[in-house]
């Protein structure tokens, strides 16, 4: 679950420290195996009934292509949607309403317009927010990693790690909204962020590597997506003997017993 994590170091490494983390002679980075504890509160989470929640697409975006069209991977429920271009760091810019045009005979298709102006390099996804019909849960776990930084010699990995060090602490905020994720399969939703990142400690297992010691914590959210059909089949069970999508009035109440 810290795999966007890993990627988001990597990448603002060899960006704030290109010198030192990229070239033929450049730094390597590698993390250990993540090892992970359920938060003992959500070790056994329960799915509540199923009714409107957040879903969050990802969807692959080429600047040079703009206009889509789109689809979202599940169909949407009536209401606001948010549509954000996503770069290759994470980091979100929203859309206006103007700039994104919704099919109105499929509710889950889209295609993007973007305004006179707007700077579309560097982006390569969208990230749509919109309502769906689910039931879902939250989980939450703690984290235990090592990042490892090697170079050619003593001097070189301790500049290295040390550069590497302050580049990490600064950016910390940056790094947690990188390492967010959003993973969508048949009808299955978990939308994930890295709520703290704590540097806990570090070693010098030889001269020519550093090790330093991460521990996260993640909030995930799990979801399954309910179909249309679905939906009306569970609003009949919880509605016994009423017609799906008629309201119900006086008439349909029993008449009192005397």
């Amino acid at each position: 679950m810290l795999l966007a994590l890993q990627i988001a170091i990597d990448t603002l490494l060899k960006s704030a420290l290109p010198s030192l983390f990229t070239g033929p002679a450049a730094a390597a980075v590698t993390f250990s195996a993540d090892a992970w504890d359920f938060d003992r509160l959500s070790a056994d989470p329960i799915a509540g009934e199923p009714g409107p929640e957040d879903a969050v697409d990802e969807l692959v975006f080429d600047p040079t292509a703009a206009a889509g069209p789109y689809a979202l991977t599940r169909p949407p429920c009536p209401g606001q949607k948010r549509v954000y271009l996503r770069s290759t760091g994470g980091a979100l810019v929203a859309l206006r309403n103007s700039e994104v045009v919704w099919d109105v005979a499929d509710a889950a298709s889209f295609s993007v317009v973007p305004a006179v102006g707007r700077v579309l390099s560097g982006f390569d996804h969208l990230h749509v927010m919109y309502g769906v019909v689910a039931a879902a849960t939250r989980l939450k776990s703690s984290h235990k990693l090592a990042l490892q930084i090697a170079a050619g010699d003593a001097e070189s990995t301790e500049r290295a790690f040390t550069l590497a060090l302050a580049v990490l602490v600064i950016n910390r905020e940056a790094l947690l909204r990188a390492a967010s994720f959003s993973r969508t399969a048949s009808g299955y939703q978990a939308d994930g962020m890295v709520k703290t990142l704590r540097f806990t400690s570090g070693s010098s297992p030889d001269p020519v590597q550093r090790t330093l010691a991460l521990e996260a914590e993640v909030e995930v959210r799990l979801e399954r997506l309910i179909g249309e059909e679905e939906g009306r089949s569970i609003e009949a069970r919880l509605s016994p003997g009423r017609e799906v999508g008629r309201k119900t009035t006086v008439s349909d109440t029993p008449p009192r017993q005397s």
